[in-house]
């Protein structure tokens, strides 16, 4: 994909008309991680709020979860044009010659090797995602009550990320044929999507008690 052609350089009206289009990319791999990007970033635009004097005792803690939720979000927006990028990288297995058993070998070989990638990319997305539901998490018992409706907003969309993620996992790990591989990762995956939603539930819970005040 060239640099002009990068999803994430597109504006939103583009970026939902993109999605609509009958094309096989961008798709639910790459929503998930825009989800993830913008749960980070409205988890950090929270804590932002939560600085400064009548935050004093605890401003260290919460700029250090806004520099690890601001580069969360970096990671989150790089992995939108990457899902992209890992299913086209299947797409053109598929699309090489089989004519000759050696060609059908390198073709199966590509088919298999894409694929793996696509599966990897939305499970480092539900990794992603996950680490900034936990920066969430840590922080919600501290912030500014008037950002809790925005703290608990980050972590449903970083909730969404990890559900919808965890879905493009699950749909390549079927393609697959090393089964080992493939159970290792599923373990992982849901692992990460148990843990999403605890941490979810402790946000929510800890929003709210604030808004009841």
């Amino acid at each position: 994909m060239s640099v002009d052609s990068k999803l994430v350089h597109l504006d939103l009206v583009q970026f939902a008309a993109r999605l609509s289009e009958r094309t096989a990319t961008p798709g639910g791999g790459s929503l998930a991680a825009y989800y993830a990007a913008t749960g980070a970033a409205t988890a950090s635009m929270a804590l932002r709020f939560s600085t400064g004097p009548k935050f004093a005792a605890v401003e260290a803690d919460m700029n250090r979860r806004i520099q690890a939720l601001d580069e969360l979000r970096v990671r989150a927006i790089e992995l939108v044009d990457r899902d992209t990028d890992a299913f086209e990288r299947v797409r053109a297995g598929f699309k090489l010659p089989a004519g000759t058993d050696e060609e059908k070998v390198r073709k199966a070989r590509a088919v298999q090797e894409a694929t793996r990638l696509a599966m990897d990319v939305p499970l480092e997305t539900m990794e992603v995602a996950a680490r900034a539901l936990a920066l969430a998490a840590e922080s919600v018992g501290a912030i500014n009550k008037n950002l809790a409706s925005d703290c608990a907003s980050g972590a449903l969309g970083l909730w969404a990320a990890t559900e919808a993620a965890w879905l493009n996992v699950r749909i390549n790990a079927g393609s697959i044929e090393d089964q080992d591989w493939v159970r290792t990762r599923l373990l992982r995956g849901e692992a990460l999507r148990a843990r999403a939603l605890e941490l979810r539930e402790v946000v929510q819970a800890g929003a709210d008690k604030l808004l009841a005040t």
